[in-house]
């Protein structure tokens, strides 16, 4: 980590542009969680995991593969020195578990028949929403499918449930 002459200047409220909220739901509980544009990791006050806010990524599936675009940098990407040491390494192990999923997803879509384009923007979708969720998809996110249109939670079940049994 990099330290920057004469401190961050993010934490100089005066640097700051930025003032909105992000509020994302909590992977262990459920309770709501705001997140303030400078914030990447939050404590829930209901169960006390820890949260990260993940910047949207663009999933684009284009000529028979998975597409990911839309990442920007934040100053962690070269100093980190608003963080103590434990914050910091979560944050990396955070983003080198979304990696990990992000391989998991382009298999998934890889045994998906490209015939199936619904069943493959479902997963996109669903991805995306799991984002903390420590399963490549949240199992919330298929018992809502289930209940809106039978037909596609059973194709995509089936290749979710062939994904992870091998």
């Amino acid at each position: 980590m990099a330290k920057i002459k004469g401190g961050c200047p993010g934490q100089d409220t005066a640097f700051l542009k930025d003032f909105k909220t992000n509020i994302v739901p909590c992977p262990k509980c459920g309770h709501e969680i705001e997140f303030f544009a400078d914030e990447i990791k939050v404590k829930c006050p209901r169960c006390s995991a820890s949260v990260f806010k993940v910047n949207p990524q663009v999933i684009e599936y284009r000529d028979g593969r998975l597409v990911f675009s839309g990442i920007n940098k934040s100053c962690l990407d070269w100093c980190g020195g608003c963080l103590n040491k434990k914050d910091y390494r979560d944050i990396e192990e955070n983003r080198e578990r979304i990696e990990k999923k992000k391989e998991d997803l382009k298999e998934l879509i890889d045994s998906v028949s490209k015939k199936e384009r619904d069943v493959i923007d479902f997963f996109i979708e669903a991805f995306n929403k799991s984002i903390n969720n420590p399963r490549l998809i949240d199992e919330k996110i298929f018992q809502l499918l289930q209940k809106e249109n039978t037909s596609l939670f059973v194709r995509a079940r089936n290749y979710y449930l062939n994904f992870i049994n091998q």
